[in-house]
C-alpha cells in the first residue's frame, strides 16, 4: 500500500508538519509495509497553473517541471493526507497552487449543442475513491477561519471523487511547533492515519 503526504506549509518542523508526521505515523502502525512518499511542496519545483487546458483529454500538463512527476506518483497511491496552515482564512499559497495544478487528475469529456458550444461535461477521476485526509493548523483559538480552509481542501477532494475519511483542526497554535505539546491533537492525527489505511 501506498501513501502520499503532501506537506503545504512553508515551515518545515512546524505544527502542519509535525501533524503530518504523526498520521504517517499512524498508518504505519498499521501497515507495516506501507511505502510512503512525503512531498514538502516548497521543495519542488511547481511553477503556477497558467489555465492553458493543455492538460484536456487526459493529456500531462504542458509545464515540464516536477507537478508531472508528482501527478503519476499520485495515480499509484492508495492514500494521501493533505496538511496546510491556514493562511488568511484560506489553505497556504503553496497548497492552493498544488491543488490547481492537480487539474489534470480529473478528466473533463465536454458536453456540446448542436451549435458546437459546450453545454456541460462529464468527468473522470485518476484518483477515484482513493482515501484522502486533512490536516490544517493555526494560529486563531477559533474554528471558524480553520473551517474554511478545510473546507477548501475536502472540495476539490469531492471535485475528484476521492473518499474523505477525516480531518485534524489544531487551533491556536501561535508558536511553531506547539502542536506537539498537545497529546489530544496528536491522537487525533495518529487515528486519521490508522483511519487511512484501515
Amino acid at each position: 500500500m501506498k501513501l502520499m503526504a503532501v506537506m503545504g506549509s512553508p515551515r518545515k518542523g512546524g505544527n502542519t508538519d509535525i501533524l503530518i508526521d504523526k498520521v504517517i505515523e499512524g498508518a504505519m502502525s498499521k501497515q507495516k509495509e506501507l511505502e510512503v512518499t512525503k512531498i514538502t511542496i516548497v521543495d519542488k519545483n511547481i511553477g503556477y497553473c497558467t489555465g492553458c487546458g493543455g492538460h484536456r483529454g487526459g493529456k500531462k500538463c504542458t509545464q515540464k517541471d516536477d507537478m508531472n512527476i508528482i501527478l503519476e506518483e499520485m495515480e499509484r497511491s492508495d492514500a494521501f493526507v493533505f496538511g496546510s496552515p491556514n493562511h488568511v482564512r484560506t489553505a497556504s499559497a503553496p497548497m492552493i497552487n498544488f491543488l490547481t495544478r492537480m487539474i489534470p487528475l480529473l478528466v473533463m469529456n465536454p458536453i456540446f449543442d448542436e451549435n458546437g458550444a459546450i453545454i456541460s461535461a462529464e468527468s473522470t477521476s485518476k484518483v477515484a475513491g482513493k482515501r484522502v485526509g486533512a490536516v490544517v493548523s493555526c494560529g486563531d483559538p477559533i474554528a471558524f477561519s480553520s473551517v474554511i480552509v478545510l473546507q477548501t481542501l475536502v472540495t476539490n477532494f469531492i471535485d475528484l471523487k476521492m473518499r474523505f475519511v477525516g480531518d485534524v483542526l489544531s487551533m491556536g497554535n501561535l508558536k511553531r511547533g506547539e502542536v506537539a505539546n498537545k497529546k489530544d491533537e496528536l491522537d487525533r492525527a495518529f487515528s486519521l492515519g490508522v483511519r487511512l489505511v484501515r
